[in-house]
């Protein structure tokens, strides 16, 4: 428990603001590495641009049926689990803010190789992707939650 000062400070929010928040910041992180991903890839051929789009959305639906749907299910889960009115910022477990630590890293890191355009792109659309896909199972949730109470 946070010491009493830090828990007054602390932004508040209810289940299902924290769950459209969720939701907003899955897809929204999604929405703009798909983009990152097309953008690295401005200069190639519009063909094979596509087919890497379109082999990446493939794996990040696939990706997002294996993990994130886990994943997501899991922060619903622990969104539900909380007091009614709680920290904003608990919306995720400390485990999955690690997570996201991690694939900060993973993200600049694949940035500064020496790797091909296609492959960068085909990596960045497929965690999109599958980002936002997966986010669907969230905004189900948000959707489906009673509304807050004032």
């Amino acid at each position: 428990m946070p010491p009493h000062f830090l828990d007054r400070l602390t932004p508040r929010a209810y289940p299902r603001t924290r769950l459209l928040t969720a939701a907003i910041v899955w897809s929204a992180v999604g929405f703009f590495l798909t983009l990152k991903g097309i953008y690295i890839f401005r200069e190639g051929s519009w063909g094979i641009l596509l087919a890497v789009i379109v082999v990446g959305g493939i794996l990040g639906v696939v990706k997002s049926k294996i993990v994130l749907d886990r994943v997501a299910n899991r922060i619903i889960l622990h969104i539900g689990a909380k007091p009614s009115r709680a920290c904003l910022g608990g919306l995720f477990s400390v485990r999955n803010w690690l997570l996201i630590a991690v694939m900060i890293v993973f993200g600049r890191t694949l940035g500064v190789l020496p790797l091909d355009a296609a492959i960068k792109t085909g990596l960045y659309v497929m965690v999109g992707s599958g980002l936002v896909y997966s986010s669907r199972l969230i905004w189900n949730a948000w959707k489906n939650s009673p509304a807050d109470l004032p």
